[in-house]
């Protein structure tokens, strides 16, 4: 009988150390697991900013494109307006009434 309840007890600490030795087991898997998967939420974080950063940069770009060639169609403008006779001569006439109707 002792023979057997030793058994049983031997067969128990077996069992016991074969459970934890899985559950470790299981942590480690579980903790690389985690690991891995914060390691890609890092990588897609950083490339979700890169992303968006570039399409800033080219939506910047753009815009400054955009900004240029308004302003140089604007001096154009302004610069065509000094040499467009007709307008200078209006302009001349309505200074002149302007100065004789004081």
């Amino acid at each position: 009988m002792d023979a057997v309840i030793t058994r049983i007890i031997e067969i128990e600490k077996q069992s016991a150390l074969k459970v934890a030795q899985a559950e470790e087991a299981g942590n480690r898997n579980v903790e690389a697991h985690r690991l891995t998967l914060e390691q890609k939420k890092e990588s897609t974080h950083a490339d979700i900013i890169s992303e968006e950063n570039s399409r800033l940069t080219q939506a910047l770009e753009a815009l400054k494109k955009r900004t240029e060639a308004a302003s140089d169609a604007s001096g154009r403008d302004y610069e065509n307006r000094f040499h467009n006779p007709e307008l200078i001569d209006a302009i001349k006439r309505r200074i002149v009434d302007i100065l004789l109707k004081q």
